[in-house]
């Protein structure tokens, strides 16, 4: 059994520990520049890092009780911490209580998964990466909203798709499932390309 004499014990909260602890004298010195643009630019670098930071804390109820992730990340973004903070951590990579196992793929990237290291090296949004995607998919549909989820209609015929029932933990990403197989499988992808019609009222 783990215990407090693991290096890994409680490795989450080292985590953010360490990422607070640098901030904190990361501050200090800021407010001990003399006053000006340089002083002004640092405090406010600082107060990013820390609202940064203060989304993507681990989640604990006031029973002291660990959410096991951070409260604003899906489980499946990185585990705990969650990416966001083990990527703060490594600005400070050559401070001597840094872990390079928090960012084991982009410190060690040979003991992981070699796509994963590249994923990070791609230096691109996900926007950046879908956009021509997305275009072509607003060009001829639009998204209506229902009662319980939203379905696309077709610019040209006016046909619409199924209701859809999106899990809500994809909702930031739903432009991206729209354009693919996963959740609208059986609809715009396969939906004709619509002739002009004129003088036609859109079916219902």
């Amino acid at each position: 059994m783990t215990g407090p004499d693991d290096p890994a014990w409680r490795w989450e909260f080292r985590c953010e520990d360490f990422v607070y602890a640098r901030l904190t004298e990361a501050q200090t010195t800021a407010d001990t520049m003399p006053p000006g643009p340089d002083r002004e630019a640092e405090l406010n670098r600082v107060d990013s890092l820390y609202l940064i930071a203060s989304q993507h804390n681990i989640g604990v109820t006031l029973r002291g009780q660990s959410y096991g992730r951070c409260i604003t990340c899906r489980p499946s973004d990185g585990g705990v911490p969650c990416l966001t903070m083990t990527g703060l951590a490594r600005l400070w990579r050559q401070h001597p209580d840094y872990v390079p196992g928090w960012n084991q793929a982009v410190d060690r990237p040979e003991s992981g998964s070699g796509a994963t290291y590249r994923e990070y090296k791609k230096r691109s949004t996900i926007w950046s990466r879908t956009e021509a995607e997305l275009t072509a998919f607003y060009d001829r549909f639009d998204l209506e909203e229902t009662d319980n989820g939203e379905r696309w209609r077709c610019k040209t015929c006016g046909t619409r798709g199924e209701e859809e029932r999106l899990n809500p933990y994809l909702e930031a990403g739903l432009a991206q499932e729209l354009c693919s197989s996963a959740v609208y499988r059986d609809g715009p992808r396969k939906h004709p390309i619509c002739p002009t019609l004129e003088n036609k009222e859109p079916s219902t």
